[in-house]
């Protein structure tokens, strides 16, 4: 297995979302297998997680926009590696005919062969193994994809190599992936938090002023915020924005 002890440490201190460090994977990926296979290749990535977008990135516009009609047409080596079929899908367009229209867009795209391979992650579970909430986990998916000019570019010695450096990309790939949801996480219960710290003390506000209970108080905002069609929280805001020592500060996270 290729060493690079780096490549993790990149994807995850080197990027500030995880477009980053799929990004830095993919360039990785396509310089190690261009390295060590001596082929010239481009090389994409596609992500997909359970109630969000598929993440598609690639070295060029070419591979992005490959894999961007892959995904629309469901027909191709990514798809067959990411629903579960082979580890590892070659496609070499002269004599292949298993995907008729994608061999059409890999020659269009400037490419004679791809490779796709399945990249398996912590998540990627089987959803009737019993454990709570892997049925939703088992639903994230990954794969490298390569391409090449050569209409035979990839020998079993590049199939290898970049099965090889899938298992190690995987583990970077899987930490990062947890590092940015956590940051996301974070970042949403941070606003939450400060949301409902603006509407108490709003209300607050509302209950000195007019002598009632939290209901009654928050009853009133509700009412502002259909009235108005903006959030109770921005009503609440408003609120706070004309007191005469100014908007309260919240100190979560600080």
């Amino acid at each position: 297995m290729p060493s690079n002890p780096g490549l993790l440490l990149d994807l995850v201190n080197g990027a500030r979302t995880l477009t980053d460090s799929l990004d830095l994977l993919v360039a990785a990926s396509a310089g190690h297998v261009a390295r060590t296979a001596d082929l010239d290749v481009g090389c994409g990535l596609v992500l997909r997680q359970p109630k969000r977008s598929p993440a598609i990135t690639g070295t060029s516009g070419e591979v992005v926009r490959l894999l961007d009609w892959e995904r629309e047409m469901a027909e191709g080596p990514v798809t067959d590696v990411m629903s579960g079929g082979h580890p590892v899908a070659v496609l070499q367009r002269n004599g292949d005919f298993r995907w008729r229209q994608y061999s059409t867009q890999l020659q269009s795209a400037g490419f004679g062969s791809a490779l796709a391979v399945r990249l398996r992650l912590d998540a990627d579970v089987p959803a009737d193994d019993g454990i709570p909430g892997n049925a939703e986990l088992g639903q994230s998916s990954a794969a490298l994809a390569f391409f090449a000019q050569d209409a035979k570019a990839f020998p079993l010695q590049a199939i290898a190599e970049a099965r090889s450096f899938a298992a190690m990309a995987t583990k970077s790939l899987q930490m990062a992936i947890n590092l940015h949801s956590a940051r996301s996480l974070a970042t949403d219960l941070r606003s939450a938090l400060d949301s409902r710290t603006s509407i108490n003390v709003a209300c607050g506000v509302i209950m000195a002023q007019n002598r009632c209970s939290y209901q009654e108080a928050f009853s009133i905002l509700a009412k502002a915020s259909s009235h108005r069609n903006i959030k109770v929280r921005k009503v609440a805001e408003d609120i706070l924005e004309r007191l005469p020592e100014g908007t309260p500060t919240s100190h979560f996270g600080r």
